[in-house]
Parts: C-alpha cells; sequence; structure tokens
C-alpha cells in the first residue's frame, strides 16, 4: 500500500506534513499518463505536469499549486514531485537505477 508525505513549509517557515493514506489505484494510471506526458515536454510543462498530479492525488485544500512552489526549497521541488509518482507506483528509483544498469 502507498503512503505518501508531502512536507510543505508555511508563510510562517513551519513544515506542514501532509500524507495520504490510501492511495487508490486510478492514481497509478494518472502516474503513467503524467510520467508519458513529462517525456514529451520542456522543462516549464514538467514542472507544471508534476504539480498538478501531486495536487490531484493528494486532494487536500492545503496542497496547492502555489503551497507546493511557496513551500519547497528550489534544489528540492523536482525530486520531491518525482518521488511522489515513484512512490505511487511502488517503484523504488535506486531499483530503477539499478535496472538500467544491467541493461
Amino acid at each position: 500500500m502507498a503512503k505518501l508525505k508531502l512536507e510543505l513549509e508555511n508563510e510562517n517557515e513551519q513544515t506542514v506534513v501532509y500524507t495520504k493514506e490510501k492511495v487508490k489505484g486510478r492514481a497509478v494510471r494518472k502516474a503513467f499518463q503524467t510520467m508519458k506526458k513529462i517525456e514529451e515536454a520542456d522543462y516549464e510543462e514538467q514542472l507544471d505536469t508534476l504539480i498538478d498530479y501531486v495536487v490531484d492525488v493528494f486532494d487536500n485544500p492545503g496542497v496547492t499549486e502555489d503551497s507546493i512552489l511557496d513551500g519547497i526549497e528550489s534544489e528540492e521541488l523536482m525530486s520531491t514531485l518525482s518521488n511522489v509518482i515513484t512512490d505511487v507506483v511502488g517503484v523504488d528509483p535506486e531499483d530503477a537505477d539499478n535496472a538500467q544498469a544491467k541493461k
């Protein structure tokens, strides 16, 4: 079972942790669609697509485009968003890298 966690800094510079205990199968399907769209997009579109996915999968009024953009440090933004997708589909990024290296 996928359990998602997203840490965002609020306007008071306090960390707010959002969790999603249960993730339905539809989120997996949308994750694959999102990954395909990312492959064909430029950097700005990739970022917007990832943000839209994370907002959709958390389905929480505290998780918005603005709260993500303002609440995650720049150097952590892409990896944090990408980790949500890998958590949903149940892929360990290190295992995926190792599998690619073996080919």
